[in-house]
């Protein structure tokens, strides 16, 4: 009689493919969420340039890349421990979850500077440049 000694899906313990795999799918759904094509978001007209805006929106962003480095550098360690305990890799996929709560936070900041920056009235003379059209992206965690 052949038994088999393989444990269900949900029994087994988390490892490095695992959390590489979650990771970049949460990963790959706050970057598709920040382009405008895939989602619709507050539009906001800006007359002026505004380099914190910039910088807000380049931050969310390397956030979002760190929260994917954090996948595959947990995902490393794991693999190179030969025995791990169990809590490991919950607690990179911690790490991955709190970067991209702190990228989704960053946005929702950049879409606050936008509102701001869009309340003063629009002149079409007194434009820097031709008004920027800003997509805010808030993200799952902050509306």
């Amino acid at each position: 009689m052949n038994v088999s000694t393989e444990q269900p899906l949900l029994g087994r313990k988390l490892n490095a493919g695992h959390v590489v795999a979650i990771g970049w799918v949460l990963c790959a759904a706050a970057l598709a969420e920040r382009v405008p094509r895939f989602v619709s978001g507050h539009r906001y007209l800006l007359c002026h340039a505004s380099s914190a805006l910039d910088h807000l929106t380049l931050t969310a962003l390397a956030l979002v890349m760190a929260a994917g480095m954090a996948a595959l550098a947990g995902a490393i360690m794991i693999q190179a421990k030969d025995s791990y305990r169990s809590a490991l890799p919950v607690v990179w996929l911690v790490v991955v979850v709190a970067l991209l709560v702190a990228a989704d936070g960053v946005d929702a900041h950049g879409e606050e500077l936008a509102a701001k920056l869009s309340a003063t009235p629009f002149t079409e003379g007194a434009c820097d440049y031709t008004p920027q059209d800003y997509i805010a992206t808030p993200g799952w965690f902050f509306w």
